[in-house]
């Protein structure tokens, strides 16, 4: 970009410079002075946008790699395997392509460069879940999903970075290494397979709480099968081998999932001080009372002699009621 404007462009406009300086000096000449200002106008005008494009040529560039649709291999990830440049007019051919296969993909916004890299083991029920969301009335509320119905499936595109085995250790691996390599503004998580480092605020989990509850809670009436459960141990062991953990070690009280599926406790005093518990058992734990006395007087809007000191029991926190 330099190159282009300080020794071509930069020589263009002094060699102008000079023209319009010394040839009415050399031959007595004079020239239109409206007519010279405008064809410098529409030279620096010219020379701008030309300037413009080729600096955002160099953006994409960086941001998104290469588009080939061949694969690089090895540890030098810069291209893709298979690649569709329009995903609404491609969709016949990546169900097509990805069926029955298991892989990493990337989605690129074509307007704002903005990524988003995931893997599956059902690559094609993968591109159905994501193409029915973004084209139906019913919200999900992922900033993928929400950038695919704002700017629309014909302005993005899809690379499979990588097939693999149809193994859930290996599919999150390799989606790891990816999300590393392009820090993809779309993945809000950035650790692949965990939602590891992020956190909803109390209202929002009460709210999932009760929208997700027995039949509509999406794994109802289903049973994991032993293979999976072995290997989600498995990963999430090898994970925490590899990487450190601020609870690693930590128990009871200590441990950041006690009581954890309990229901939600918040306690105030006259002098509206609040206490939170993750759970009944935790607020009993705390006040060294009975676990009925605290589940007797949940909800009852009604003072409580705790300790000598008078309590009200809510299931919700008093700023959402």
């Amino acid at each position: 970009m330099h190159f282009h404007y300080v020794l071509s462009m930069g020589a263009v406009f002094a060699l102008f410079s000079a023209w319009y300086f010394w040839i009415p000096k050399i031959l007595g000449l004079d020239y239109n002075r409206m007519l010279g200002k405008v064809h410098f106008w529409i030279l620096f005008i010219g020379v701008r946008l030309k300037g413009r494009n080729f600096e955002l040529k160099n953006i994409w560039n960086r941001n998104s790699s290469s588009l080939d649709t061949k694969n690089g291999g090895g540890n030098s990830p810069n291209k893709f395997v298979v690649y569709f440049e329009n995903v609404k007019e491609s969709k016949r051919k990546i169900y097509v392509e990805l069926r029955k296969k298991s892989g990493v993909y990337l989605f690129i916004n074509n307007i704002t460069k903005d990524l988003y890299v995931g893997s599956s083991l059902n690559l094609t029920q993968r591109m159905t879940n994501h193409f029915y969301y973004a084209n139906s009335n019913k919200t999900k509320n992922t900033i993928l999903n929400r950038a695919m119905k704002k700017y629309g499936l014909e302005n993005f595109s899809l690379g499979i970075l990588e097939f693999c085995a149809k193994d859930i250790i290996v599919s999150i691996s390799l989606e790891q290494k990816w999300i590393d390599y392009y820090k993809p503004n779309y993945n809000i998580l950035k650790i692949a397979g965990s939602s590891y480092g992020f956190t909803h605020n109390i209202n929002t989990i009460l709210k999932l709480k009760e929208m997700l509850k027995k039949e509509n809670h999406p794994k109802f009436g289903t049973i994991t099968s032993s293979e999976t459960k072995k290997a989600i141990s498995d990963g999430i062991k090898e994970f925490y081998l590899k990487n450190s953990h601020p609870s690693k070690g930590l128990k009871g009280k200590l441990s950041p999932q006690y009581g954890i599926g309990g229901n939600l406790v918040f306690c105030y005093n006259r002098n509206n001080e609040e206490l939170m518990f993750s759970s009944i058992n935790a607020a009993r734990q705390h006040f060294k009372v009975r676990w009925t006395l605290i589940k007797k007087n949940i909800d009852t809007n009604k003072f409580v002699i705790i300790n000598n000191k008078d309590w009200i029991i809510q299931s919700i926190p008093r700023n959402s009621t």
